[in-house]
């Protein structure tokens, strides 16, 4: 038994994953401190609030596995049994504090977590030590939880076509390869726990570890990582160098018959058109300018998306900016009834041919204000916060930005914007159509 719990991936956050590099200035103005303790990247960011959290954040997404499946695995089997504590007392003794230990995992990152009440911080700090040095991972673990953890989550997302067709859709635009590797661990793709145990090896060592706070002075938490952490070893293996990523682009239609016919929406189409992007702050302003989401409550809203979906009963459609280290993508997820989602689809590649021909300026303002107020808003998030600062600290050692990043937003135009939209659209497409794929559109029949 375990008590760690296992983020599942939720449409929202997919949704409205956007540019770190304003969002890093944001945190700044949070008051993180960052230093280095014995080579691992630290920062801390006290608020005053009853309760601390510590993350650990690795380099060992399922960008930089080493068979598919395995990043998978290793999420599910953090916080079993080490050479100090079984799973059982683990168990025991967190549920004591009152904390609460929880893994998530990225295309590029791994996620330790630890939330306890203010002043329990040498305990969890040295859980968190304890599972990245002396981990066992334990055969008996693997087939009894790990396995049925791994292949449960897999089933999950088999059944939601609006999280697959994400996972899907990177899979196809990198060829399964690097940023293409899939989050889930496939059961075509058998995972062992001898090879999940030699990914951690390689992964788990200080110069490939960053590890941040809230509710947690820097200092303390400098003196608990030099305490906990000292038996993580120096150096990861090269094995876990993944090397530049490529953008192909191309289409994948999966057939999808819903579990639960009953349900107003289950035999909507499922259609997700995406460009290659990146963390220019262009293409931040183009996801809240294409928007599709509501400000107001029981509103369409007013934005491209939104007005397109409006006009087909059941119908959804909103922009998506996905970033990573060296590229990303940026597109549009539609859902509708099938037989109207084609005409629905054809209107929202044309809202991006739009983009590409002129902005007004009141959109271009509308569009900036909204894409700085998701970028800062979602810092207040919990999962968001993690992968940002996460990701600054092993990209960077820093998570602390100059105010000029911020004004990147500020000084989009409306001539430089429609310019990168159009390069984009030069590029290859990447689509994925999930549903009855015999009614649901290609790309050749949008672009």
């Amino acid at each position: 038994m375990s008590l760690a719990r296992v983020a599942t991936p939720c449409r929202s956050s997919l949704l409205r994953t956007a540019a770190a590099s304003p969002v890093s200035a944001a945190i700044a103005r949070r008051g993180y401190a960052t230093q280095k303790v014995d080579n691992i990247p630290l920062a801390a960011y006290d608020n005053g609030s009853p309760t601390s959290a510590v993350t650990v954040a690795i380099r060992a997404g399922a960008r930089y596995e080493t068979s598919p499946g395995i990043a998978n695995g290793l999420k599910h089997f953090l916080f079993k049994s080490n050479a100090k504590r079984s799973a059982l007392r683990l168990v025991r003794e967190s549920e004591l504090y009152g904390g609460l230990l929880s893994t998530s995992l990225s295309k590029e990152h791994l996620f330790l977590t630890a939330e306890f009440l203010r002043g329990d911080e040498d305990f969890f700090v040295e859980i968190l030590g304890d599972v990245l040095s002396s981990s066992k991972f334990a055969t008996h673990e693997f087939n009894e939880e790990v396995l049925p953890a791994s292949r449960a989550e897999y089933e999950q997302v088999a059944g939601n076509p609006s999280i697959l067709g994400f996972d899907v859709l990177t899979q196809t635009a990198y060829r399964q390869r690097g940023l293409g590797a899939s989050l889930y661990a496939s059961p075509s793709s058998p995972i062992s726990a001898s090879g999940v145990s030699s990914y951690a090896k390689g992964a788990f060592a200080r110069d490939n570890i960053a590890v941040f706070g809230t509710g947690i002075t820097q200092d303390k938490l400098s003196s608990l990582v030099s305490k906990s952490f000292s038996g993580v070893p120096g150096t990861s293996t090269g094995a876990l160098n993944a090397g530049p990523s490529t953008y192909f682009g191309g289409e994948q239609r999966v057939d999808f018959a819903p579990h639960h016919a009953d349900s107003p929406k289950a035999h909507n189409g499922h259609f997700f058109l995406a460009f290659e992007g990146g963390s220019s702050p262009e293409f931040a302003v183009l996801r809240a300018l294409l928007g599709g989401e509501s400000s107001v409550k029981w509103s369409k809203g007013l934005s491209p998306l939104a007005q397109a979906a409006a006009k087909v009963n059941g119908g959804h459609a909103e922009a998506f900016n996905l970033t990573f280290s060296d590229s990303g993508l940026i597109g549009a997820y539609i859902t509708a009834p099938t037989a109207t989602l084609p005409a629905l689809a054809k209107e929202v590649a044309g809202a991006f041919k739009s983009a590409a021909s002129s902005v007004s300026s009141e959109d271009l303002q509308r569009a900036i204000a909204k894409a700085k107020f998701d970028l800062t808003s979602q810092m207040e998030t919990k999962e968001h916060g993690r992968a940002f600062v996460g990701a600054a600290l092993l990209n960077k050692g820093s998570v602390v930005m100059s105010d000029e990043v911020v004004s990147q937003l500020e000084g989009v135009k409306a001539q430089g914007l429609s310019a990168a939209v159009d390069k984009m659209l030069k590029g290859k497409a990447t689509t994925v159509a999930i549903g009855d794929v015999r009614q649901l559109p290609y790309a050749d029949d949008l672009l």
